[in-house]
């Protein structure tokens, strides 16, 4: 019995420390995240701008003009 006691207080300090440092704080909701990236964000805002903008306009009416379109 007296080597079995390292072992289950390890997996005790190990649970508590998981308990008191993840989940704790997640339920909380002030779990460890870094602060919102404004750069990223503005890369996104672009890229959705410029893509709809993209799905907006409409197809050239010049075949030649046209990317190439296979039938599935």
């Amino acid at each position: 019995m007296t080597g079995s006691w390292l072992p289950l207080t390890a997996t005790a300090l190990a649970a508590g420390l998981t308990w008191w440092c993840c989940i704790r704080p997640m339920a909380r909701n002030r779990a460890c995240h870094g602060a919102p990236d404004t750069g990223l964000q503005q890369e996104l805002r672009a890229a959705r701008e410029e893509l709809s903008r993209l799905r907006g306009g409409t197809p050239p009416t010049d075949q030649t003009h046209r990317p190439e379109t296979r039938d599935r």
